[in-house]
Parts: structure tokens; sequence; C-alpha cells
């Protein structure tokens, strides 16, 4: 089969022909009907010089760990999975420490292997993955469409929930980065609040998918950006920031516009800093971290995807078209999500 490899850090991928893998114990093998791709897949192809220590990587890998296909085998040990059944992966969890017993299996402190991003992932045809990973689809919306949900969606869902209780009618809350992530934390957040939602992208296409999704402002990114924000909130600070970039600048536009008692949280992996010190935010405001999103609040989104609330944008390639879909990503000319699809499929 066709399979789209990591060989050396640092020198890109490349389609290969490798073995079907045979399901172990455990493991459910799926025909792959469709992979998003993220920066996260180009960090690991350019950017890293070696596996980062939170990942358990070793080369080659096959990429994709935003899969969705159909139940192809089972391994031994593995029970109420039918041939043909659709699923989504999201990241395993180990099922017993603190983290998992509390339903965080993104925060699970025994990880296995992340799909795509420690074990082979679904840029194939065929992907076998722990059986704790799969999750039931149903039959709503095609595989291949929802494949942005287990990492963007769940993501974005993620970093909504740790700011839903700030988002009351009246309140506002800024989105900065319409990509992948940051335009499904659009219709989330259209789906789940009432609060006044500002789009942030120094992309003028980026802001007109935000504004087709229900913001109410949109904002392009530049010197001005904190003014203009300051007009639009006449002189008041916001009250949450979800922030998908997670550069320096944007982690400062965020703390120069939130809340006493407001909530940023800094979702992308854009390797920049913020110097925390005395009065670096107004007091009782909050920073964190997130990591992908759990199992539970994947099914809860793909309730919302199948009953039209939200819908990941999607620009669709066949698998032999892979560099193409990257190439793209990196000059930022993808909007919304790209799915590879195997081709025929």
């Amino acid at each position: 089969m066709q399979a789209y490899r990591i060989t050396q850090w640092q020198q890109g991928a490349q389609l290969c022909d490798v073995p079907v893998p045979e399901p172990g114990p455990g493991q459910v093998m799926l025909k792959v009907a469709g992979n998003g791709i993220c920066f996260s897949d180009v960090h690991a192809m350019y950017d890293w010089p070696a596996c980062p220590p939170h990942l358990q990587i070793e080369l080659p890998l096959t990429l994709g760990h935003e899969v969705a296909g159909w139940v192809e085998a089972c391994g031994p040990g593995v029970s109420g999975f039918e041939t043909g059944t659709p699923c989504l992966v999201t990241v395993p969890g180990c099922g017993h420490c603190r983290a998992c017993a509390q339903g965080w299996n993104n925060y699970c402190v025994n990880p296995g292997k992340v799909v795509g991003l420690g074990s082979d992932g679904g840029l194939a045809e065929y992907v076998s993955v722990p059986v704790s990973a799969a999750v039931p689809l149903g039959a709503s919306i095609e595989p291949w469409q929802a494949a942005p949900l287990t990492d963007a969606g769940t993501s974005a869902y993620h970093a909504v929930n740790r700011v839903l209780p700030l988002l009351t009618p009246g309140s506002t809350v800024i989105v900065i980065g319409i990509g992948g992530l940051g335009h499904m934390a659009l219709g989330i957040l259209k789906a789940l609040t009432a609060a006044r939602i500002i789009a942030v992208d120094r992309s003028e296409t980026a802001l007109s998918l935000a504004a087709d999704l229900g913001a109410d402002h949109c904002v392009l990114s530049n010197e001005d950006t904190a003014a203009n924000v300051t007009e639009i909130c006449a002189g008041r600070k916001v009250d949450a920031v979800l922030d998908f970039v997670g550069a320096g600048v944007t982690m400062e536009l965020a703390a120069a516009l939130i809340s006493a008692l407001g909530h940023i949280v800094v979702v992308g992996r854009g390797h920049g800093a913020f110097e925390f010190k005395d009065r670096a935010l107004p007091y009782g405001a909050t920073m964190s971290t997130t990591f992908g999103g759990s199992t539970y609040e994947l099914m809860q989104v793909v309730a919302l995807a199948a009953r039209g609330a939200i819908k990941p944008h999607i620009t669709r390639y066949d698998l032999s078209d892979v560099q193409t879909a990257f190439d793209k990503l990196r000059a930022e000319e993808i909007v919304g999500r790209a799915v590879v699809v195997p081709d025929g499929h």
C-alpha cells in the first residue's frame, strides 16, 4: 500500500510502498477514509531535529493523526467492532491513571504512542490503531468529512470548554488565527454561547471565512489590532481569548486585551514566549495551554456535527497529491482544513 512517511528528521516526507499493517493484540485495522493535515505534521517533517520529549517517535513513521476510516479487521482480544464500522481516531490513554479516571485521556500520565505522531498514522490506505483510540462515528457524517473533528474540532472544543463559564450573554471572546482549529472554534462558539465573537487573522481570506461562520467582528492582524478591538469593545477588555497561533506577538496581544478574571487559552504551537511577571496580566486573569481533547469531547463534537451545528471547511486532496496539500499548508494557502483521501475512495 501507499503511505506518506518521514524517514529522516528535517528532510520532509515521501510516498512509499509499505506492507498493509496487520492489527496486533488490542488493535483494530482501519481502511482509511480520510486524514486531515495539520501544522504539527509540518513541524515533524521540517522543524524537529529529533523526537520531542512528549512524543515517542521512531523513524520511519507514517504521518497522519486526524484519521477517519472503516474497520477492516480486529486484532486478538478485540470485540465489539464489526467490519465496516466507521470510526474516528483519538489520543490513547492508559485507562488507569488519575487523568484517565477523570476522563482526560489527552492528559494521560502514561500515554501510549499517538497515532501519526508516535505510531504509524492515517496518511496511508490502511492504519492499525489501539482499540481504546477508535471511536465509532455513526452514519450521519461521511467519514472523510469527519476526519478534522478528531483534532481540529476536538482541540478547539476543549479550548472553548475551558472558557465556557465566562461566555455568558454580553461577554466577548477573541479567536486569534482562523485556520484549521480556529475556524472550528468559531462554529463551536456560535453553537454553544451567546458571546460576541471577534475574529483576528492576518489573512483577508481567513477573515472572510470567519464572517461566513458567524463572527460578529473580523479584525486584520497588524500594528493596529489592539486599538481596533478596543474600539469595537468601547474601551472594555474581553472575557476570553483563544490563541490558535501561539506566537509571542499573539500572546502579548491577548494579554493587552484580557480583562481581570479573564482567561487566555494558548492552543497554537507558534514557539512564542510570554514573560510572566508582576502585572503582566490583570489581577485574576489566567493564561493556560492545552493538548488535544478527550474522547468524550470528541463524542460531543461528533454530536454537534451530526445535527449540523458545526461543519469543517474542507479542501480535499488525493493521497497521490499529498505533497501539494502540504506545500499549500506551509504557504498558508489552505483555508479551513485539507483532508487527504486515499485514491479511489
